[in-house]
């Protein structure tokens, strides 16, 4: 078994520091008044009992008391990161503020640090779970995400954040293809749904759980949107429901929505309908209006159904 060697972090090791914290192959050294201020699992520490060898909590990570400071060693029971509490003490020695502009990286380091199954610091949990969720859309928009989906999805799971996580499932299904060779979904169509998605990225894979709710979402978007985008709309006047007839909306809706997997992408697919300029191919102005608000309507439906289908998954 080979030894594995605890280094000095390079910056966050203070010679007058009082704590020394060793996670995975680094050691730190840090100030016991600073980082227990705001951590219930620091302030139960009994230094007393921390020179016994034992914590208040009764965690069994080893402790000791050597010349040098009071020393802790996190084993694997709370699944702490070294870069992990890297970015709390970012954070607390004020090196990196948390704020609505920090990296997803950071935030969701914290986001687990922070927990109380981890160094419990209420205040920076929430303040971390507010901006995590902050970072996804709360509402019918278009939907983009410059971070990662596959990294996002377990942490809004694990703390529930629901409109986070609802949001990333969604996002998963419309705009990332992921590999479900392992998932048993059962759903009214699971052949179909899983051949749209292809496991075309190899690298980054979803648990057979979360493959399995994704399948299923995907199968209720596309068997709730399919009547409305395969059936040319009634406006409130003939002329204008005229307009829509014919190849009208073939060409202009439906046809799109085959090549560019418009099917199971009902927000977006709605968002592009109501930027096509009806008035052009023959709908009067007030059907246009009435149109654009029944297709945003449509919109906030299927957003408020998903949180249902997800319920208890």
């Amino acid at each position: 078994m080979e030894e594995v060697i605890e280094r000095r972090h390079p910056i966050y090791w203070f010679d007058d520091g009082s704590l020394i914290l060793d996670v995975a192959t680094y050691r730190f050294k840090v100030h016991h008044t600073l980082v227990s201020r705001h951590s219930r699992y620091f302030s139960a520490l009994d230094a007393k009992n921390v020179a016994q060898g034992t914590l208040n909590n009764g965690s069994s990570e080893a402790t000791n008391d050597g010349p040098s400071g009071v020393q802790i060693t996190f084993g694997s029971e709370r699944k702490i990161l070294a870069e992990d509490v890297e970015a709390l003490l970012r954070h607390l020695y004020h090196d990196e503020p948390l704020s609505k502009d920090s990296t997803f990286a950071h935030v969701a380091s914290l986001l687990r640090v922070s927990s109380p199954q981890q160094l419990d610091y209420p205040a920076i949990h929430k303040s971390a779970a507010d901006i995590f969720e902050s970072m996804f859309p709360t509402d019918p928009a278009a939907f983009t995400h410059d971070h990662s989906l596959y990294d996002a999805l377990p942490l809004a799971t694990e703390f529930n954040l629901r409109a986070a996580r609802k949001a990333i499932l969604y996002s998963l299904v419309t705009t990332t293809e992921f590999d479900v060779s392992d998932s048993n979904a059962d759903t009214q169509n699971p052949e179909a749904a899983s051949s749209l998605l292809a496991a075309a990225d190899k690298t980054r894979t979803l648990s057979p759980a979360d493959s399995e709710i994704c399948t299923t979402l995907m199968t209720r978007l596309i068997e709730n949107f399919t009547p409305t985008l395969f059936t040319a709309p009634a406006a409130s006047h003939m002329k204008c429901t005229d307009a829509f007839a014919g190849d009208t909306w073939m060409t202009l809706v439906i046809q799109p929505a085959l090549e560019n997997d418009g099917v199971y992408k009902p927000l977006e697919t709605l968002q592009r309908i109501k930027e096509i300029d009806w008035e052009a191919h023959g709908l009067c102005p007030s059907c246009v209006a009435e149109k654009i608000e029944e297709w945003t309507q449509e919109q906030r439906t299927i957003w408020d159904l998903i949180d249902s289908w997800l319920e208890n998954k």
